[in-house]
């Protein structure tokens, strides 16, 4: 009588460790492609944002034949009754002022303009339009930033949005201009007018444009090598201070006009939230390298330009040519790719 033995096959301890081995090695190879794959989807919306933006401007443009412009109730030398009165003595920009920014000017054209009316924007006060300067506007954040995880910020204490603590915020800021009248990026206007970026601004989103509104005429240095906006990464210590001798001009509510807006002075990328700033003087003065154009997209950042075209500069870009593209008139030759 004979007796037949099987034998089950399957793997052995070794083999499982070599196939996981593998598996492991497979994934680590994929990992930089997937995840490269999910940067490019996300800057590719990033861009489209801009776009957007800068179709709205145009809109904008067409409609009052100016290009869309900040408010500012801030007095320095100008009578405290242009925007409506800010605080005692006009000294204090906060949620009182009617200083709305140049994205709350296009919310028409990029179908919000129920969020426009509703804070009756230009006519209410900051803080009498609780509603709608708490409204998440989706085109003005980019999904590579943390922004949208934290939009709205309801605990925001900016100089200009003390007090108020539902804040619609924006990864895309204008353009100021290109000076700066602070270490280590100081940079005089070349127009002449001085280097003091909020109140001088030589860019097409300067804080004060709205005394004398720009056209398309004005854009002297051409609408092709001109931006308009650009990102500026969320970073939550800046959103929370209050303190305007350290922050001034830093935060993110899109319908402040300061807070919207940003300098070219400072090299692109210069502080780049979760990063090593290597400048001594940020911990005091953190506006001094916090208040330039940034962004989480691997070495640059993207920006629309006056004519509505949208190019990624990068990091490494010349601060000479960078600071060129950011002003309307200064008579500078600039050549850039992307």
């Amino acid at each position: 009588m004979s007796r037949t033995v099987s034998r089950k096959s399957g793997f052995t301890l070794v083999e499982l460790l070599v196939v996981i081995a593998i598996i492991g090695v497979l994934v680590a190879l994929l990992l930089p492609a997937v995840q490269a794959a999910r940067e490019a989807a996300r800057r590719s919306q990033c861009t489209n944002n801009l776009k957007q933006i800068g179709l709205g401007s145009h809109n904008y443009e067409s409609s009052q034949k100016v290009l869309p412009y900040n408010r500012y109730s801030g007095n320095y030398e100008l009578p405290a009754t242009a925007w409506g009165i800010a605080q005692v003595n006009g000294q204090e920009q906060g949620p009182p002022c009617r200083a709305w920014s140049w994205l709350s000017s296009i919310l028409p054209h990029i179908e919000q303009g129920a969020i426009y009316n509703q804070g009756q924007i230009p006519k209410l006060p900051l803080q009498d339009s609780l509603q709608a300067i708490g409204a998440v506007i989706p085109a003005f954040q980019c999904p590579s930033d943390e922004l949208a995880g934290n939009n709205p910020i309801r605990n925001a204490n900016t100089w200009y949005i003390k007090g108020i603590r539902n804040i619609g915020m924006t990864n895309y800021d204008g353009v100021m201009g290109a000076q700066s009248d602070v270490p280590p990026y100081q940079n005089i206007n070349v127009e002449g007018t001085g280097n003091e970026p909020w109140r001088n601004g030589n860019g097409v989103m300067a804080i004060f444009a709205w005394i004398n509104p720009l056209g398309f005429e004005h854009v002297e240095d051409g609408t092709s090598q001109t931006m308009m906006a650009g990102e500026q990464a969320f970073e939550a210590s800046r959103a929370m201070c209050g303190d305007p001798g350290k922050c001034y001009g830093l935060g993110y509510s899109w319908a402040h006009s300061v807070e919207a807006s940003a300098s070219a002075a400072l090299k692109p990328n210069a502080a780049v939230p979760g990063l090593a700033n290597t400048d001594p003087s940020v911990e005091q003065f953190p506006y001094r390298t916090q208040f330039g154009f940034n962004s989480m997209h691997p070495a640059g950042l993207s920006f629309v330009f006056v004519d509505g075209s949208v190019h990624f500069i990068d990091e490494g870009v010349e601060l000479g040519v960078y600071r060129a593209l950011a002003t309307i008139k200064g008579g500078e030759t600039t050549s850039f790719s992307n």
